[in-house]
Order: structure tokens, then sequence, then C-alpha cells
């Protein structure tokens, strides 16, 4: 009876370990690319950039953002330079992260990403643009790609710069479930 609980515990062991990476959500390959599309509440989707692997490393991968120029138009809204798409409702704008960024995802970490998707969106006969009315893509990997669902956030936090350590300056309690009816474009996906 000793003897057949130890061969039990190993089989058990094994078994969730094929299990865990059997159900691994997924796998990129150096030098993919994969396509942003922000998409519409009507079914319109825009394709406005790409994220490319660069590497493996650590578990997960560093990657590179493009915006693809030409999708946007540029403004020059409350003293910056801003990439902008519009509709006749809603103007959003990509807001660059101005601080350090290591571009680096892995199942269950896609803060960088995040960070590197933030927007604002204002009416297009509004003056200026406020930070206030920040775009946050809450992001997660399944099925081979990436999906975000837009939260509203203050930006405001981002104006000055974090403290050295604290590369994550937006928290998760600054985050708010949005209407998503009342936006634009709700959700993303990169794939």
């Amino acid at each position: 009876m000793c003897n057949v609980m130890p061969r039990i515990y190993f089989l058990i062991c094994t078994l969730c370990v094929l299990f865990i990476y059997s159900n691994t959500a997924y796998s990129f390959d150096t030098g993919q690319k994969l396509t942003i599309t922000l998409n519409a509440n009507n079914g319109d989707a825009y394709d406005v950039g790409w994220l490319t692997i660069v590497e493996s490393r650590d578990n997960g991968y560093i990657y590179d953002l493009t915006l693809d120029d030409e999708k946007f138009e540029k403004h020059f809204l409350s003293m910056n330079p801003f990439q902008c798409l519009e509709s006749p409702k809603m103007m959003v704008c990509h807001l660059p992260y101005p601080y350090q960024n290591n571009r680096f995802i892995a199942e269950g970490n896609l803060t960088d990403l995040e960070y590197d998707l933030l927007f604002l969106h204002k009416e297009p006969g509004e003056y200026g643009i406020d930070a206030w009315n920040g775009i946050y893509y809450k992001m997660e990997l399944s099925e081979g790609k990436i999906t975000g669902v837009l939260h509203d956030v203050d930006l405001n936090v981002i104006k000055a710069p974090p403290e050295k350590e604290n590369l994550r300056p937006i928290k998760e309690k600054m985050l708010h479930q949005a209407n998503l009816d009342k936006h634009w474009l709700p959700r993303v996906v990169l794939h």
C-alpha cells in the first residue's frame, strides 16, 4: 500500500503538468506580426497598426508596436500633437505613454501593451482634449489573439513622471467599467 501512494501522486502530478502545458493559450514566433484592430459598435473595424514579436524572453515576448500613420489624422490639441480617428460623434486620439515601457508581454501580463494603447476621446467640435477622458483597453490573451475591452480612466495620473520604482502609475482601482454602447471603439483585437 505504501508503494502505491507515491506512484499515484507522481501520476497525478504528471497529468496536471501535461494539462497545464496543453492548455497554454498562446505561442508566438519571432518576427510574427499581429494586426491591431479597433472595433466599433456598428461592426466597422479599423486596422490601425501592428505588433511585431521581436524575441522570446523569460516565458514571454518582447514586442515592437507601430501605428499606421496613414490611418490617423494629425491634430494639435491642448498644445500637443495627436494622432486621431474621427467619427461624426466622437474623436479618439492616441496618447503615447511618455515614460519607460519594457514592451514585454506574457500570459497574464499584458500591461506594457495596455500602456502602449492608451487613448483619449472627445466630441469633434470640442476645444482641446482632456486627459480626464482616458481610454484604457484591459487586455487578455486567448485562442492565439489578444483582445481588449475599453475602460474609462482619468489619465491625468501620467502627466507627472512616476516614481523611479513605479513603472505602473495606472492602478486597477482607477479603471472604471465603461458603458460600451456610448463609446465608438469599445474593443481592440490583435490578431
